[in-house]
């Protein structure tokens, strides 16, 4: 039989600082000594490079004629391994399982030292090549052994377990249960399976020859998983054995469900229509980065549950096993995806994709709270190509291949127009759509998701991230884009929400983010190193107003929720106060004094509520089925406003509005005719001359660009406003606005 053993404590680690992953020797007392899993990457390290891993390896002498495998569950990004000096093998890709046959390596006779080297610097082939979230390196998920008779489910095919498991439904609501079995040293041997229900009783059981590997059951009118309402799971046991002897065995929990999609009416669940009410969300956790354990996952989905979502986007890329386990368990319909995050005309980016996907879906194929499979995010950042269109159908037709009946998925850009090739591959398509945040007003995204609709009426739409971000510290009794307020955020998520929800031919949406993340390419907002668009704080301490915006509008657990409790020093004699609650009659004391109620749904706001000098005690209280609810917050009432509570950015960057401020006016910054930072990357790309400018004065940009980028320069140095100074940005302008446009 198969047995594993943990390998997570006692290794020794170190960066590789003496030049590459050849340097060998024990590290004796060097480095430190760490336990798994693990990350370089916490606090305000953002090392990206080679780093060693090494411990003593010893197996006990009952597996000596066992072959022995190693698994490593996570490591980011490229790993490496090496026993006793000899090469093991190397694995490309930071999200997925993989394992090594050390069987003929393992030195019974002696000490085995195992190396690990560990790179999550930038390479040119293994995605995420770039994106807006933290690529934490290390072996941040846990290392086993496992040794098993030479007899065994392969192990080496693609990082599954060697029983991949799909099923379906049939017209007649039969479970159709589709086994391929993977087996090395078979012969004269038989499979045996055992299907049995949520109870744990046999349903069905069969016996058949290793040969044939693929298998058929029908489990005669199946219980269905249905999401939350009711999360079914069966359980499958594959095993190898002989007359007398089990050889391996291989358990994996599945259920039977339907999925649709409907460019009119959205997402179908076993024939009921479902709106996805969805969140997405990063692993990474405060102050352990993504070496996170169990006591983190559980603590994130303890949150979403409360918030009441029905859907999660595990973004962007494959998450730990345990992570879709809870999916099932919990009834969470899922979009799980590979790190596609950009797509250069190179070979090897497309392999490493194809392997990532191959991987992602091998090894969770049996989930059935994975409704959606995505193979793409925001991939034409840097501008779409034929070879991208490409690409991204021989990702879809690999995924086909493998999953006939699966859905694809693929998240597009605000720069993707309507008409671009990447709207049709995918089954499933989501838009990133940051109306009234990054771009121009709420109010026009209920324009935009009409006007796609129009032109492409065949397309299952919806939205697959929105978001704002903000910064606990800031407060205002105006909120406006950019001002990073908690008021802010919960405006934009109560007006983006509200169109949303007036489009049934959506399948729904996913917010993002569900958690505040790390990008250490960030410093926004008063915050460095982290993405603030989430609804709770990234150590899942403090439920932001928006998360009580959204647990009013999908959970059935009932509360009332007092708004802006943070903006605590007030100079106004009368306030606002907003209350969140999914209650329809809602009551609004102040210094024990009742103001008066308020009749509605989600939203409740109390205008001209007086504040006295000093404290001020306020209440609300609402009244269900005898129960009560309440929530409490002081507001004080000061002589002058705080300005504490204003953001005020200490490097605002790119302020093109100041330029028109001295002599020189728009046409001496930008002349009819000639270049400047605010034509496109592609239209720049296009002449020689200016292309010239950039390669010289900022090749980092040059070096993500990509040929019909529809992204102006200026975005550009928008986006990257900490790297570039408002002087250097003028020099390049100037020298632009030199070149004649052709």
């Amino acid at each position: 039989m198969r047995k594993q053993y943990s390998l997570n404590k006692g290794w020794r680690f170190d960066k590789a600082t003496e030049g590459n992953d050849k340097f060998s020797g024990y590290l004796g007392q060097r480095g430190v000594e760490i336990n798994l899993p693990h990350t370089w990457n916490t606090g305000t390290d953002n090392f990206r490079g080679l780093c060693m891993y090494q411990k003593v390896l010893k197996i006990e002498e009952e597996h000596q004629k066992d072959h022995i495998f190693l698994e490593f569950l996570g490591a980011n990004s490229v790993c490496r391994v090496y026993l006793n000096d000899k090469y093991i093998g190397e694995h490309r890709g930071g999200y997925s399982t993989f394992r090594f046959d050390i069987t003929q390596v393992y030195d019974w006779k002696k000490e085995n030292i195992l190396r690990v080297y560990v790179d999550n610097g930038h390479t040119n082939d293994v995605s995420p090549l770039m994106g807006d979230f933290t690529i934490y390196g290390g072996l941040y998920r846990s290392v086993n052994l496992i040794c098993v008779p030479s007899s065994h489910f392969d192990l080496l095919f693609y990082g599954s377990d060697g029983v991949i498991l799909q099923s379906e439904v049939d017209e007649n609501d039969n479970g159709v249960l589709n086994i391929d079995c993977h087996v090395v040293n078979g012969e004269d041997l038989f499979l045996e399976m055992e299907v049995l229900d949520a109870e744990g009783i046999v349903v069905i059981k069969s016996e058949s020859l290793p040969e044939n590997r693929k298998q058929t059951l029908i489990i005669k009118k199946c219980e269905f998983w249905n999401g939350k309402s009711n999360p079914y799971l069966y359980q499958l046991t594959a095993t190898l054995r002989s007359e007398q002897k089990i050889y391996d065995q291989v358990k994996l929990p599945f259920g039977f469900r339907q999925c649709h999609l409907n460019s009119e009416t959205g997402f179908i669940l076993n024939n009921e229509p479902m709106k996805i009410n969805g969140v997405a969300k990063h692993q990474d956790f405060s102050g352990v980065g993504n070496a996170i354990t169990s006591e983190h996952i559980n603590k994130s989905f303890e949150l979403i549950e409360e918030i009441g979502a029905n859907a999660l986007r595990l973004s962007h890329y494959q998450h730990a096993q345990e992570v879709y386990d809870l999916c099932d368990q919990l009834g969470y319909v899922t979009w799980a995806e590979i790190p596609m995050m950009s797509m250069p005309n190179h070979e090897g980016v497309l392999d490493n994709a194809k392997e990532q996907l191959m991987e992602l879906v091998y090894q969770n194929c049996h989930h059935p709270s994975i409704c959606f499979w995505g193979i793409q995010n925001e991939i034409a950042m840097g501008g779409e190509s034929l070879a991208m269109y490409k690409g991204v159908h021989e990702l879809n037709d690999l995924f086909h291949t493998i999953m006939p009946n699966g859905i694809s998925a693929s998240a597009n850009m605000y720069y993707v127009k309507n008409p671009s090739p990447l709207n049709f591959i995918t089954d499933m398509l989501g838009y990133n759509l940051y109306y009234g945040w990054y771009y121009e007003e709420i109010e026009k995204l209920d324009e935009w998701f009409d006007q796609f609709h129009k032109e492409n009426p065949g397309v299952n739409l919806g939205m697959s991230e929105y978001g704002a971000d903000s910064n606990l510290a800031f407060h205002s009794d105006n909120p406006k884009v950019k001002d990073y307020s908690e008021e802010f955020q919960s405006l934009y998520h109560e007006k983006t929400y509200a169109i949303i929800e007036s489009k049934p031919y959506l399948w729904g949406s996913f917010v993002w983010n569900m958690f505040d993340f790390g990008s250490d390419i960030r410093d926004e907002g008063g915050t460095k190193g982290k993405n603030c668009k989430g609804l709770i704080t990234f150590d899942r301490e403090i439920k932001k107003d928006a998360f009580y915006f959204y647990k009013a509008k999908w959970s059935d657990k009932f509360f009332v929720h007092i708004c802006e409790k943070r903006y605590v020093n007030r100079s106004d004699e009368e306030i606002t106060v907003k209350v969140y609650s999914n209650l329809k009659n809602v009551t609004l004391f102040i210094n024990d004094v009742q103001v008066g109620s308020l009749e509605g749904e989600t939203i409740f706001s109390f205008k001209n509520v007086p504040l006295q000098k000093g404290d001020n005690k306020v209440v609300v209280i609402a009244n269900q089925n005898g129960n009560e609810y309440q929530d409490m917050a002081v507001f004080v009432r000061k002589d002058t406003k705080d300005e504490s509570y204003v953001f005020v950015d200490p490097n605002p960057g790119l302020n093109v509005e100041n330029w028109f401020t001295q002599e020189k006016g728009e046409l001496d910054f930008f002349p009819e005719g000639y270049y400047s930072i605010k034509d496109k990357i592609g239209d720049l790309m296009e002449s020689k001359e200016a292309w010239r400018v950039l390669e010289e004065k900022v090749p980092q940009v040059v070096k993500r660009s990509s040929p019909g980028s529809p992204i102006t320069l200026m975005w550009v140095f928008d986006k990257m406003r900490n790297h570039f100074s408002e002087e250097a940005i003028l020099e390049i302008n100037s020298q632009l606005i030199k070149i004649p446009k052709k």
